[in-house]
């Protein structure tokens, strides 16, 4: 008996091991797979907000459009009624041209930089200079003869 109870401890051994690796494997797969189903469900809630956004972008635009519509018909509703005024009120000759005045598009203002233009090339008509005398009477650093008055002296120094 001591052989079958060896048997059978080694099949109980061999099932709880079998059931505990399979539970290990369950838990692994359950959890790949409710984390599949976590990131969906976020994707599809991200999705939603987007489409509400959009909608909300949609009825922005759509509001704006119909205020913008509004005001147009407010200022020509504003516009008949100054004409209107200016017919019954003005003089004919007065009402005349204001009306002509409503009915021409503005006019886009000329703008002349000519002399803009010719102010600044008088001020640099001259290319610029790599150098600046230090005065008057002094050469510039780009002179030829920069420097050889010392060089002249530092050669006497050493001679003597």
């Amino acid at each position: 008996m001591n052989e079958m109870e060896n048997y059978i401890a080694i099949a109980v051994i061999a099932f709880l091991s079998g059931a505990f690796l399979g539970i290990l494997i369950y838990r692994a797969i359950r959890s790949d797979a409710s984390r599949s189903a976590r990131v969906e469900q976020q994707m599809d809630e991200l999705q939603q907000t987007h489409t509400r956004y959009q909608a909300q972008v949609s009825d922005h635009f759509v509001q704006t459009a119909h205020l913008i519509n509004r005001l147009n018909q407010d200022y020509r509703d504003i516009h008949n009624h100054l004409a209107k005024g200016a017919t019954e009120l003005c003089s004919e000759d007065s009402a005349n041209s204001l009306l002509s005045l409503s009915s021409e598009t503005p006019e886009q203002p000329i703008i002349d930089h000519q002399e803009e233009i010719s102010e600044i090339e008088k001020i640099y008509a001259e290319p610029p200079r790599d150098y600046a005398p230090k005065s008057t009477d002094d050469q510039g650093t780009l002179s030829e003869e920069f420097g050889l008055k010392e060089n002249e002296k530092n050669k006497n120094s050493t001679e003597s």
